[in-house]
């Protein structure tokens, strides 16, 4: 996501841009009130028309028509902006003008560029810095920003002659509003008054730990009736330069001030932060009288940076590690898991005492925030807040939205240089759902106060919805309306919705529920949760006939990573759409396949595999029904959570820790005993349970086994000693709940490997699986007893650069000399029992289907059976339990840079699926199971 930013890509010189393509601005022409902003200068072919005219408050949307095309012309539309200290911030995006060579954004969608599909406010929220960490903050609001647009012929990247400019003024005093700085004791601040006799409903307005003094929210909001002070407390004039130590004696003088003035209603005032600004509204509400409603941005339910004092009462701030800080892959800092939990006893001095506030409260959270944990603190208050008697706050969360939730259209801030970290961190935020829940967050804000603190109400373009049950998400992207109101809002955007504010409705849901103003309802059978490995049917009904939507899936592994996939489909004439009988028309995959929402789901952020780590919890999968195939789909119909487990009912997870061995047993549900598996994975390391935990639910006691990098076992891969493998053997031989006489070991990649030295050497193997093993010793001495098989070795000078600029490592193993005779192949004609070769025609990491034929080669050189060796076209390394999504390219732990897998993503996840029923069928066959499913033909 940050890695898409121009300004990052221009700072670390991965992207080159001509410098024609942004010539210097010439001085803008001077704006006259009056009618629509049209100006076309001399030899240019457009008009471009603004409405309203004239200057317009940076909160308001504005139209642009442009006029004078020729039909159907390419056009690239570009807007760029100057702040205070002349930093510049520019978007652009395609359109094509309609039959009469006309382009009303307000109807025309963007086909590329800083951004795509029907955005008519999009050049101004799209905005990107040239510098890299920029900010558009506003430091003088008695100037306007001018933005300037221009419309050039073309498509191209460079774009052609300019047809049309105009300026578009956007400033941040209504007409009217009035401006008093405060000097006041020791309080520092500016009031703004709305243009009024008054007097108004007060609210105090703090930012966060930038420090100064910043004005442009607290003006805005005066323009929609409110009596608001812009309240400095650090880094500014006389006050202290850093806030290693802040008095609420400040902030209580601040509220008596604000309190008493004659402008301002009473009986009591609110508040609005967002951040440490947040915070601190929230202390402020805990141990201030006459605080009648807080408004909290993002903000931490305990004391951050330094000591907060209040006669006689200290809140100590919260303990932090830096160890915590991840790098991202654009080398900024991740501080989000930085602060120490509240949970913990020792942080328990730190925690903020919201139960004594008397006010109500609205937590306004972005679900992608990294600054710290907003959607967590807001809960943890709730929490706090009900077990004390309070009311239930009011809790919006807004996925794909940072941490900087400004006034609508301010362009997200994706990095910037902390002030306290001294370093540029990441703060979270997809641009188009940012901009989204801004403004849906201006307006339940101004709904939210004017509520709890009376007056005459002021112009909200829409009035808002109730409020989302706490901990849930509004019913679409944030800011996305039902039908009705959806027309409402672009009309509303274009300029002729003004004076005609449509209500509305609900937005509020229930997880896995039809939401309030959804029209659809999507059913899940099996109902409830069910294991990774089982297919789910996907119903949507409630459609209008022949309806095209688009379907989408997300889920948050346990590390945070998003993945992601969507597919476009047509309801039928009834109205329904069963994925079991509907071909998806494109997206993450095409044709008929009811799991493609699941196992096409790809990562966002780049190389990374996806994994389970803990098997008690499940995964969630998001499920979405959204109207339309367009690029940036439209209103949302319906949504469902669907939970994928990996631990069947009954099943028991028991830790083993029996001499050297560390491993984990999964134990079917009854009295047993079972067959025996052991399984072992690859050259990642550690302790992988879940497709251990997966084959107890199939009636098989399941050993998964660690052999390094695990609690005490070694960190690094040397020698293989058969003797560690030999004693999980005889642990799993010894107990009670194993059948005997022998086990199975299932193994993949280098564990398959292992799995074959197990068979070879060990007694009492009854059938061994290899999934994409080798057969040869690669590059560690395997030891046992007398026996040495040494490695056959690599060399790094084999390795090819795709493409995509991955690793291609397929050949670095030396060659095979002698064939099946080489001394570094393990003697697998000593296995007793039967062997199962599952073979990815696509291995990159090594050529799999050769040393399957090499090893039954071996084997029926010795007088043995051939072996069974199912191989799969198009598939890859990875081949795990089915509809895990498929992993083409990760970063390999042995060579530490990033290599490709191979496969193709449909055809890795039919294998996927026959592979597993493979298995379970080869198991029960040789180890006397109990499975009943059936194995189609390949």
């Amino acid at each position: 996501m940050m890695a898409s930013s121009p300004a990052v890509l221009r700072a670390s010189r991965l992207c080159l841009r001509s410098p024609k393509s942004w010539a210097c601005l010439p001085r803008p022409p001077k704006v006259w009130p009056g009618g629509p902003v049209s100006w076309a200068p001399a030899r240019m072919a457009a008009t471009v028309t603004l409405e309203p005219a004239g200057r317009c408050c940076w909160d308001e949307p504005v139209r642009i028509v442009v006029r004078g095309l020729a039909p159907e012309q390419p056009v690239t539309l570009r807007a760029s902006l100057r702040d205070e200290k002349d930093s510049l911030f520019r978007a652009h995006a395609r359109y094509r003008a309609d039959a009469r060579g006309e382009l009303d954004l307000a109807r025309a969608p963007a086909l590329g560029g800083s951004f795509a599909g029907l955005e008519p406010m999009g050049l101004i929220w799209a905005l990107e810095p040239e510098k890299p960490l920029g900010r558009l903050v506003k430091r003088d609001v008695r100037t306007p920003f001018a933005v300037e647009l221009e419309v050039l012929d073309g498509h191209e990247p460079e774009a052609g002659r300019l047809l049309g400019r105009a300026v578009h003024e956007r400033g941040f005093l209504a007409p009217g509003v009035r401006r008093e700085p405060v000097r006041a004791g020791r309080v520092r601040a500016t009031l703004f008054l709305p243009p009024e006799p008054g007097p108004f409903p007060g609210i105090v307005d703090i930012f966060g730990a930038g420090g100064g003094l910043l004005e442009y929210r607290a003006s805005l909001l005066a323009g929609k009736g409110f009596a608001v002070m812009a309240l400095a407390y650090y880094k500014y004039e006389d006050l202290p330069k850093s806030m290693n130590t802040l008095h609420l004696e400040y902030f209580e003088e601040a509220v008596h001030y604000l309190r008493n003035h004659p402008q301002v209603k009473g009986p009591g005032v609110g508040l609005l932060g967002i951040s440490k600004g947040a915070e601190l509204c929230l202390s402020m509400a805990s141990f201030l009288k006459g605080i009648t409603a807080a408004v909290i941005i993002n903000g931490s339910v305990v004391n951050v940076g330094g000591a907060l004092h209040y006669k006689g009462e200290t809140l100590s701030p919260i303990g932090f590690d830096p160890n915590r800080i991840r790098i991202t892959k654009d080398g900024f800092a991740d501080i989000l898991d930085v602060l120490d939990s509240p949970l913990e006893e020792f942080s328990q001095k730190s925690i903020i005492p919201v139960e004594r506030a008397e006010s109500p409260f609205l937590f306004l959270v972005g679900q992608d925030d990294h600054n710290w944990k907003s959607e967590f603190y807001a809960n943890e208050a709730s929490k706090r807040l009900q077990a004390n008697g309070k009311e239930k706050p009011q809790i919006i969360c807004y996925p794909g939205t940072g941490h900087y939730i400004e006034p609508p259209y301010f362009p997200m801030c994706r990095v910037s240089l902390h002030s306290l970290v001294g370093h540029p961190v990441i703060w979270g935020g997809e641009p188009r759902a940012h901009a989204m829940a801004q403004v849906d967050a201006w307006k339940r804000i101004q709904s939210f106060f004017h509520k709890h603190l009376g007056g005459a109400k002021g112009p909200i373009p829409l009035k808002l919805a109730q409020a989302t049950p706490e901990g849930t998400r509004p019913p679409t992207a944030p800011g996305a309306w039902d039908r009705r109101t959806q027309s409402d809002l672009r009309s509303l955007q274009t300029g002729t919705g003004f004076r005609h504010r449509p209500e509305l409705p609900g937005s509020g849901f229930e997880p896995r529920e039809r939401a309030a103003g959804m029209t659809a309802t999507v059913t899940l059978e099996p109902a409830g949760r069910c294991c990774w490995d089982e297919p789910v049917r996907i119903i949507v009904r409630g459609l209008a006939p022949e309806q095209p939507v688009t379907l989408r899936a997300s889920l948050r592994d346990e590390r945070g990573a998003l993945f992601r996939a969507h597919a476009r489909y047509r309801a039928d004439a009834r109205g329904e759409l069963d994925l079991a009988r509907a071909p998806a028309l494109g997206g993450s995959f095409a044709g008929l396949e009811p799991m493609g929402l699941i196992w096409a789901l790809e990562p966002e952020k780049p190389l990374w595999r996806f994994l389970k780590r803990d098997v008690r919890t499940p995964f969630a999968v998001e499920l979405e029904v959204l109207d339309g195939h367009e690029p940036e789909a439209g209103r949302l119909l319906g949504r469902a959570v669907h939970e994928r487990g990996f631990l069947a009912t009954g099943v028991r997870r028991e830790p083993v820790r029996a001499g050297r061995v560390r491993a984990t047993l999964f134990l079917p549900p009854g009295p047993g005993p079972f067959p025996g598996i052991i399984d072992i994975f690859g050259v990642g390391g550690g302790l992988l349970e879940y497709r251990a935990s997966l084959l107890a639910g199939h009636g098989f006691a399941t050993l998964a086994l660690a052999y390094y990098d695990f609690e005490d076992l070694p960190k690094e891969l040397h020698d293989m000693n058969v003797d560690y493998f030999e004693e999980a053997l005889c642990y799993m031989l010894q107990h009670s709940q194993i059948k005997g006489p022998g086990v199975g070991l299932l193994g993949i990649s280098l564990g398959a490997d292992i799995c074959l030295c197990m068979a070879s050497f060990l007694k009492n193997i009854s059938a061994t699986v290899s999934i994409n093993g080798s057969g040869f010793n690669g590059n560690q001495t395997i030891l046992y007893k007398e026996t040495c098989i040494p490695p056959l070795g690599h060399d790094l000078r084999r390795m090819k650069t795709a493409f995509s600029g991955l690793l291609d490592i397929v050949d670095i193993r030396n060659d095979i000399v002698g064939g099946y005779e080489n001394p570094s192949m393990i003697p697998i004609e000593k296995a007793q029992g039967p062997i199962l070769f599952i073979v990815g025609q696509d291995d990159h990491n090594w050529r799999s289907e050769l040393y399957a034929q090499i090893a039954s080669e071996r084997l029926q050189a010795h007088g043995k059976e051939k072996p069974q060796i199912i191989s799969y076209p198009g598939t890859g390394h990875y081949i795990e339990p089915p509809y895990f999504p498929w992993c083409p390219a990760s970063l390999h732990k042995t060579l530490k840079r990033p290599v490709m897998w191979g496969g193709e993503p449909r055809a890795h996840s039919k294998a996927q699926v026959d592979a597993w029923k493979q298995i379970l069928t080869f198991f029960c066959t040789h180890l006397g199971g109990t499975w009943k499913g059936a194995s189609p033909k390949l």
